[in-house]
């Protein structure tokens, strides 16, 4: 699954970025500061799902909602702002928008809403690579763990849901990576994975 970012604050779509890659498991095709940007990359590549902007200057976030829906009518789209308050959803967009989120909750509110999304993709998910052997070589506590990542939980976050320091974790994690084969990165994306099988 690709995602397309329209932000103009470009430290903030890169954080989103990196967030929904990590965490949703999702494929970045690029992040647009503009609507003119977003066609030129639409018009090379399909995205599945849209993060956008409500403030665009001197540009209008419909115009780039349109864009992105004409290149894939069944995609979908979250919408951020720093200003939700008052704000009304055009009728016609209803049917993509999967939320309006604040960019002031715009973290959990974000992997929550994306994650759900996913699991409603279900069959276009693919679980051929996972280690279904190794994965059973896992002990409790470590199936417990992958369990957390895959919910988007922070090591401090598992740290203290599972009353264990913060150390022990970054071991447990090392551990579970290798008895996988995969790297830290590939870990927490098999996590999300895992939690989005049927």
């Amino acid at each position: 699954m690709r995602f397309l970012v329209v932000d103009d604050h470009r430290l903030v779509a890169q954080a989103l970025a990196s967030l929904l890659s990590e965490f949703c498991a999702l494929e970045l095709i690029g992040i647009c500061p503009s609507v003119q940007q977003a066609k030129t990359l639409l018009s090379m590549q399909r995205a599945d799902l849209l993060i956008l902007d409500l403030q665009l200057p001197g540009e209008s976030w419909e115009d780039a909602a349109d864009l992105f829906l004409g290149a894939n009518p069944d995609g979908a789209i979250v919408v951020l702002s720093a200003l939700t308050s008052g704000f009304v959803l055009p009728q016609r967009f209803r049917g993509s928008v999967l939320a309006v989120i604040d960019k002031s909750d715009a973290w959990h509110a974000l992997v929550d809403c994306v994650v759900a999304w996913r699991i409603k993709q279900g069959p276009r998910l693919h679980a051929t690579s996972l280690p279904a052997a190794q994965l059973a070589a896992l002990n409790a506590r470590e199936k417990t763990l992958l369990a957390a990542l895959g919910r988007g939980c922070l090591n401090r976050e598992i740290a203290a849901e599972l009353g264990l320091s913060l150390a022990t974790v970054e071991t447990y994690r090392k551990g579970i990576a290798s008895k996988l084969g995969v790297s830290g990165k590939q870990l927490v994306r098999l996590a999300v994975l895992l939690r989005l099988q049927p």
